[in-house]
């Protein structure tokens, strides 16, 4: 597995997602479901509440989707509703916890949800769900100590990024051929309608990118 899938951002997290590699898998989805991951059901009415959420959410910062430079606010939407999915049902198998007083804890740290909602909004975050990708970001910063990482040393994290990964592998993801293909290297990529899918077009959505 390469090791630099997960890039940085000290102003809003100590260690965040972008283009996290899963299992791929290329079996339709149910009607009505956009992606599965695991045992969970993302289905499309969910999705379409929280790509409206985000949308008001964009006018009411008076951003424009054009400024935030992403090829599909719909894609970047669900790839941040996959990722809280995964890193959930991953948490939960190795038992790694990060309650509400840790949430609480880090927006406290950072100077409050008013700074970070922000730069959540920038990678696809509705603001309902700013605290679950605080939560998200805080299981892998665990995730990687666990697993040996000295945070302040890119080589260990590199190391434990190889053993977190492993875990996340055994979660399978299945995306509704609407919003693109699942690919094992770069995550949430559109599908071409000949040839080879096209360039990866999700480093931005990821709760935060460097």
């Amino acid at each position: 597995m390469k090791s630099n899938r997960l890039r940085v951002l000290p102003a809003v997290v100590a260690a965040v997602l972008a283009g996290v590699a899963l299992t791929a898998c290329s079996s339709p989805v149910q009607v009505g479901t956009v992606a599965t991951v695991g045992e969970a059901r993302i289905s499309s009415s969910l999705l379409d509440s929280e790509i409206r959420e985000y949308q008001a959410a964009l006018k009411q910062a008076k951003i424009t989707e054009a400024q935030l430079q992403m090829p599909s606010v719909p894609r970047a939407v669900l790839l941040q509703m996959i990722y809280f999915h995964q890193f959930g049902q991953f948490a939960q198998r190795t038992g790694l916890a990060v309650t509400e007083g840790d949430v609480d804890k880090f927006i406290t740290e950072q100077g409050g949800i008013a700074k970070i909602g922000p730069a959540a909004l920038t990678k696809g975050v509705p603001p309902s769900e700013t605290r679950q990708w605080i939560r998200t970001a805080l299981i892998y910063q665990k995730a990687l100590v666990r697993f040996g990482a000295n945070l302040a040393d890119q080589t260990t994290i590199q190391a434990a990024q190889v053993k977190v990964f492993a875990q996340m592998d055994t979660i399978p993801v299945k995306v509704s051929h609407r919003y693109g293909i699942w690919d094992t290297q770069q995550g949430l990529v559109e599908e071409a309608r000949f040839g080879k899918p096209a360039a990866a077009s999700t480093s931005q959505p990821g709760p935060a990118t460097g």
